[in-house]
C-alpha cells in the first residue's frame, strides 16, 4: 500500500466522526431515500456505511459524509438540469465518478427521468454495486440507473478517436441504444446531454484531467443548453494560480489544482476541449476552513495550502 493511502486511512481510522452534521434539509433527503425516520438510527446507518466505504478506499468525501448529500443539488445550474430532463426529449444525463450514487438518487427523485440516467465510477464500480443496497436500501429492480462496470479511462470504455462535437441546433442522426444494454460510454458520444462530475478531476495530474475533459467532452450533446457541471478541488485563482497548481492534496502526493483561470483555458481556445463561441465556461473557487481533524495539505515546496472547493459549468451556447 502506497505512503499516501496508508496516511489516509490512517486519518479516516482516527479522525472524531465531527464531520457528520447535515443540513435539515440533507436530513429530510437521507429520510425520504432511505425510509429512515428516526434521526439517531440515520446517524448510525451513516457512521455504518462511512466505515465500510473508507474500507474499499479511503477517500476524503467518504469520511466528511459526502454521501449524505448531494452536490448536484446545490450546483447553480441544477434547476437547468431539471428542466432540461423534463423538457428535452431522451436527453441522458451521466454521473461519472458516481460513487455511492447520492447525485443520481437526488436528480431522479426531483423528476429527472430515471429511464434517460446512466452512472459510472473508478475503482471497477466498487461502491456502486454494494453502498446502493446497503446505504439506500434499493436494488437494480428497485433502482434500475444502469452502471457499465468500466474505468472512465480505458480505451474501451469511451474512445479516444470521437473528438467533441460542434455547437449546432442539429441533434445527432445516430440512433443511441438502450441505456440498459450498454457495455461502454461510445456509444453515447455526442448523445448526452447533461454530465455531473463531482469530486473526480482533482483525483488526476495535470494531462489526464486534459485527456477526462476530451472524453467528457466527446460526449457532449451538441444541442445549446446541453452542459457539463461539477466541483471539485482547486487552487485559488491568485496570479501565481493562473496557470494552476501542483500540490499534495486528496489522496496522491502530486496532483495538479486548477483555478478558475487555468480552468477556462482548459474548455475554451487554442488547445482546449471546444472552439471559441460554442460553450461558456463559468467557475468560482472558494476557500474553505480546514477541520482540525484533517492532515495540512502541501504544495511541491512544502508549504501549507488553502483548502479550496472549485465549482463550475461548461454550457453550450
Amino acid at each position: 500500500m502506497s505512503t499516501d493511502v496508508e496516511r489516509f486511512r490512517k486519518w479516516s481510522d482516527t479522525a472524531p466522526n465531527e464531520d457528520y452534521n447535515p443540513q435539515p434539509e440533507d436530513v429530510q433527503w437521507m429520510k425520504q431515500v432511505t425510509g429512515i425516520q428516526d434521526e439517531e438510527e440515520l446517524k448510525n446507518h451513516a457512521l455504518k456505511i462511512q466505515a465500510e466505504g473508507l474500507v474499499v478506499y479511503p477517500y476524503p468525501c467518504i469520511k466528511k459524509f459526502a454521501f449524505t448529500t448531494s452536490r448536484v443539488g446545490r450546483h447553480p445550474a441544477y434547476q437547468d438540469v431539471l428542466a432540461i430532463g423534463k423538457n428535452r426529449p431522451g436527453a441522458i444525463y451521466l454521473e461519472a465518478a458516481c460513487c455511492f450514487g447520492n447525485d443520481v438518487r437526488k436528480v431522479v427523485s426531483d423528476g429527472y427521468p430515471i429511464e434517460n440516467v446512466i452512472a459510472t465510477d473508478l475503482k471497477g464500480g466498487a461502491y456502486w454495486r454494494f453502498m446502493p443496497k446497503k446505504f439506500f436500501r434499493t436494488t437494480p429492480e428497485t433502482f434500475p440507473v444502469p452502471f457499465p462496470l468500466e474505468d472512465d479511462f480505458d480505451a474501451s470504455f469511451i474512445s479516444p478517436d470521437t473528438p467533441p462535437a460542434p455547437t449546432s441546433s442539429t441533434p445527432p442522426i445516430r440512433d443511441v441504444p438502450s441505456l440498459k444494454t450498454l457495455t461502454s460510454l461510445t456509444p453515447l458520444q455526442h448523445h448526452v446531454s447533461i454530465i455531473h462530475a463531482a469530486a473526480f478531476f482533482h483525483l488526476f495530474n495535470e494531462e489526464p484531467q486534459r485527456r477526462l475533459a476530451f472524453l467528457l467532452g466527446s460526449l457532449l450533446s451538441p444541442l445549446p443548453g446541453s452542459m457539463i457541471i461539477g466541483s471539485h478541488g482547486g487552487a485559488p485563482d491568485t496570479e501565481e494560480n493562473k496557470k494552476g497548481a501542483t500540490r499534495f492534496i486528496g489522496v496522491s502526493e502530486s496532483v495538479f489544482t486548477h483555478s478558475p483561470t487555468s480552468w477556462r483555458s482548459l474548455w475554451i481556445g487554442e488547445g482546449g476541449v471546444f472552439k471559441e463561441g460554442d460553450v461558456k465556461v463559468w467557475a468560482e473557487g472558494r476557500v474553505l476552513p480546514r477541520p482540525p481533524s484533517q492532515p495540512t495539505f502541501t504544495d511541491s515546496s512544502g508549504l501549507p495550502v488553502e483548502r479550496c472547493v472549485m465549482t463550475w459549468s461548461v454550457i453550450r451556447i
